[in-house]
């Protein structure tokens, strides 16, 4: 792919002074919006930012965050899809990416941008965490970030995903904060290796290493003690359900039920109360709860991350070398010819799980096919809960829509156990304590 396809803008300024003028007091009241900038000095010139992706806020309130320097902005394939997405991520300079597949196009995006002196947003773990824990991220981007040899800044989200997971109903306000601060500088890329890179990368995003705080300027909302939680507590776990589908005590799937601040399974009444720093609080003596119950877990409380990342243990427990393939029913969306129009139903088959990966026969836009997503390529399949998965390969993508729309989370679930337990090149880096980078 030559260069001129890759036409990436530089963001609009009208638009984007427009946006902070208007949604910048919005977000400071309903999310309490503080930033934290003790320990950054703002690059002169290219630079890359990256940040933790945990809810569907944190494009936004980045982007207020690092005005008035404007950022070009990787994002997935699919938002450009949709009307009136199409036109207008690309005048706020975006650059297309295809989630965990090989994309000439945007590299090239990024590098462009760079040559210019621009600043480029990146998300490394390539898709909205479920759980809301850091994800690990591919290799490859310490690979790049080594090529392009410019400083890096890091930005990470605090209580967005108490405010904004992907999976509520209802709405939902509390604290959000974002910790701003230098990375690496270009000189000293030139010093470290990939796997030093990634590694730094991996504890900035996951909070393991902050760096040593500057002396703080004297300013009252610096002083004034940050404190995580969601305003009000009537509907904090509506919506769980749709990404925590297994009980951990009578083993039963998709039995959880949400109501209000409860998740409970309809099989054996275990139940649990989500609280305001989004913590699972057992409701009787009996109630089984992952982190609870001298089942493994974090210290204290058990969290929405501890029952997730069980799940993902039973799932990875039933998978060998000599399974049978799991087939799922599915109908299949691709994007439409149409910019703007969004994905459109193309066909539909069964897609089959086995340890060389995953297969679709099937018929697509008329015609019998037989493809095949090599378990190599396909670390994580990215969801829209109660909706559909997808797999992203050779530059296009396909969403794949069960007779059951609640279980493309466990699809999800499966594929990335999958990806730990049968791939011959990992290519991701292992996040802490998942439940997917299991022993091999």
């Amino acid at each position: 792919m030559n260069e001129k396809k890759s036409n990436v803008k530089k963001p609009n300024a009208i638009i984007y002074f427009i946006a902070y003028i208007i949604l910048m007091p919005l977000i400071k009241l309903l999310f309490r919006l503080e930033i934290d900038r003790r320990n950054f000095t703002p690059p002169k010139g290219a630079c890359i930012t990256i940040c933790n992706h945990a809810s569907f806020m944190d494009f936004l309130v980045v982007m207020l965050a690092l005005y008035p320097r404007r950022y070009n902005a990787v994002a997935a394939q699919k938002f450009f899809l949709y009307k009136p997405l199409h036109w207008l991520l690309p005048l706020m300079g975006c650059i297309p990416k295809n989630l965990f597949d090989a994309d000439v196009r945007s590299i090239i995006g990024v590098k462009k941008v760079l040559a210019r002196g621009g600043a480029v947003l990146l998300f490394p773990e390539g898709r909205c965490e479920c759980d809301g824990v850091y994800a690990g991220m591919n290799t490859a981007t310490g690979k790049l970030i080594k090529k392009l040899e410019v400083p890096v800044v890091s930005c990470s989200i605090d209580g967005a995903y108490k405010c904004m997971p992907f999976w509520r109903k209802g709405k939902r306000f509390g604290r959000v904060r974002i910790v701003m601060s230098n990375l690496f500088t270009a000189d000293s890329l030139k010093d470290l290796s990939v796997e030093q890179i990634n590694e730094a990368v991996d504890r900035r995003m996951a909070r393991e290493e902050d760096p040593p705080l500057r002396t703080p300027r004297k300013n009252r909302a610096r002083r004034r003690p940050m404190t995580l939680h969601t305003f009000g507590q009537k509907r904090l776990a509506e919506g769980l359900q749709l990404i925590l589908y297994w009980c951990p005590k009578c083993g039963q799937e998709f039995t959880t039920q949400t109501k209000g601040n409860v998740i409970s399974c309809s099989a054996c009444g275990n139940a649990a109360e989500l609280d305001r720093e989004m913590k699972l609080i057992p409701l009787s003596p009996d109630s089984v709860v992952p982190g609870s119950a001298g089942l493994p877990g974090a210290d204290g409380l058990p969290t929405i991350h501890d029952w997730y990342r069980e799940q993902a243990r039973y799932e990875a427990k039933k998978l060998h070398e000599d399974m049978d393939p799991i087939c799922i029913k599915v109908r299949v969306q691709m994007p439409a010819a149409i910019p703007g129009g969004g994905m459109h139903f193309c066909g539909d088959g069964v897609l089959s799980l086995d340890p060389k990966g995953w297969h679709f026969n099937g018929e697509l836009s008329g015609d019998k096919v037989s493809l095949f997503f090599p378990i190599n390529t396909v670390p994580a399949l990215p969801i829209d809960p109660n909706d559909v998965f997808q797999i992203y390969a050779n530059g296009t993508f396909y969403c794949f829509v069960t007779e059951d729309p609640w279980a493309v989370i466990k699809y999800s679930v499966i594929g990335e156990c999958a990806y730990w337990r049968f791939a011959t090149d990992i290519k991701m880096t292992p996040r802490k304590d998942s439940g997917f980078a299991y022993e091999r």
